[in-house]
């Protein structure tokens, strides 16, 4: 009998629903978990496996992600606003049948603003929330466990220190990287160059290429506009700021995944799923802030194809300006890899 229920957007939050489903699975026992991508393949339907559940009291774990309000609908406004969303029909379904909703917030996510939900789901708001992070994992994993015993859901084994287990997208990226590692270094975001452009001529490490100075009145804790960013191997690539009233938003240019043997083996992996990825680029958006007098850049950042589709991965980006404004220096945190890379921009003269 189902008694936990897992409800998410597909588009950006297949990843940790695949892997959320997995550890309670192996925690709870498959037949107490309804997950859409293996259970509605046997002709359950969501209505009909809440109202079986009726009596057991049933748990909706939601997972709360940008595009589970965020997503637009092709004929205009946002899916959630449509009495047809799927997601929509399952959380009022849940409710009506007297289930126990718990949202769980993903990676750098927060609980939605009230005037950001639909009137008819706004009693989200009253729900007690739980983190579900990437890079918190076990101990978020915990806290869910120990919530849903609240509810009387108990595991058939404790989840203590046994290891947590990955999707196989997660456990062959972590192989890669075993494998690869000389290349985690190349997962930042600054692995391109433009078609139409040639590559500034490579200098040795460590960088010992002078940095170009600012131009005359140019503000150094302005941090808008195009820079190059210069990974471990001091290769080059451009990568676009946009400051906004403290927001700040990153683009780079799509690289070929040919390059880099790590995005070579995540495309083959999603092509048996139908994924065609050929090339990939860097999008995020963040805030901007100024620490004693020093710009600082945190944000959460999602790898995508070239032609927007994703995310093929997400991590987060913190950079701090020079005091002259002329670099900008931190890390680049990769929750597909679970590493993190050095990240070293200079300003595009």
């Amino acid at each position: 009998m189902n008694r936990i229920f897992i409800s998410y957007r597909s588009s950006d939050g297949k990843k940790d629903a695949d892997r959320l489903c997995a550890d309670l699975s192996r925690l709870y026992g498959e037949e107490q978990v309804f997950f859409d991508k293996q259970d509605l393949r046997g002709g359950h339907s969501w209505r009909s496996a809440i109202m079986a559940a009726l009596g057991t009291r049933p748990v909706v774990l939601l997972l709360i992600t940008p595009d589970l309000l965020g997503m637009a609908h092709p004929e205009g406004g946002r899916r959630i606003d449509r009495d047809d969303d799927p997601i929509r029909g399952e959380v009022l379904t849940a409710q009506a049948n007297g289930a126990t909703i718990v949202p769980l917030l993903t990676e750098g996510m927060l609980m939605p603003a009230t005037a950001d939900i639909p009137e008819p789901l706004r009693f989200l708001k009253e729900s007690h929330a739980l983190k579900l992070r990437t890079e918190d994992w076990a101990d978020d994993l915990n806290k869910i466990v120990a919530d849903l015993a609240s509810h009387g859901i108990t595991p058939l084994v404790p989840p203590g220190p046994q290891p947590i287990r990955r999707s196989w997208l997660h456990r062959m990226q972590r192989g890669f990287m075993w494998i690869g590692g000389i290349f985690v270094g190349l997962i930042v975001i600054g692995l391109l160059v433009p078609e139409d452009e040639e590559a500034p001529p490579p200098s040795p490490p460590p960088y010992a290429a002078a940095t170009p100075p600012p131009a005359p009145g140019q503000n150094t804790r302005d941090v808008s506009g195009l820079w190059w960013s210069i990974d471990e191997d001091n290769r080059r690539l451009r990568v676009q700021f946009t400051v906004n009233n403290g927001a700040i938003q990153l683009q780079t240019d799509a690289f070929p995944i040919a390059w880099y043997p790590r995005w070579q083996a995540y495309a083959l992996g999603v092509r048996e799923m139908g994924l065609i990825v050929n090339d990939v680029r860097y999008v995020g958006q963040g805030v901007l802030t100024d620490v004693m007098g020093t710009p600082r850049i945190e944000m959460p950042v999602q790898a995508v194809t070239g032609d927007g589709r994703g995310p093929l991965d997400t991590g987060s980006l913190v950079l701090t300006a020079s005091a002259d404004g002329r670099e900008l220096t931190g890390q680049l945190w990769s929750n597909g890899e679970q590493a993190e890379s050095p990240l070293r921009l200079v300003r595009q003269p």
